[in-house]
């Protein structure tokens, strides 16, 4: 991550281009990107958030984006660990492996999987793995 990168991602973040990002900007990128509910993104933004105005500014976005990108490559990490074949999606079987360390049951697994496979291919593509991870943490 470079000061380009920052620059860049902050113009992106700011829609309305006011020099400050809002939670609802954040919510739009940080749903799409990472998964994150409204709640998760609330929280992460007043952790940055160090003059209590409700906004990033761009010092504090500095900040925020690099935890931002340390949690997005933290969770492909996890998604190629649990992509035992490489085929960039998660069976329910790849998942069952990794989560049976986190005492999930086979139907709670099951539900899990389901609930977080939108286009009902049996598989979990990042973007739905990114959800159902979510769940998993919740745990």
């Amino acid at each position: 991550m470079n000061a380009n990168e920052v620059i860049r991602k902050f113009q992106e973040y700011d829609k309305d281009k006011n020099g400050y990002v809002s939670v609802g900007e954040a919510q739009q990128i940080l749903e799409k990107e990472l998964g994150f509910t409204p709640e998760s993104t609330r929280k992460l933004v007043e952790q940055y958030d160090t003059n209590d105005d409700g906004r990033l500014s761009y010092e504090e976005f500095i900040w925020f984006y690099w935890r931002v990108h340390e949690k997005k490559n933290d969770l492909i990490e996890k998604f190629q660990l649990m992509d035992k074949d490489g085929s960039q999606s998660i069976s329910f079987d790849e998942a069952k492996d990794v989560l049976k360390d986190y005492n999930f049951s086979d139907d709670d697994i099951r539900n899990l999987f389901n609930l977080h496979d939108t286009n009902k291919d049996g598989v979990l593509q990042f973007d739905e793995f990114l959800r159902f991870w979510q769940n998993v943490e919740k745990k």
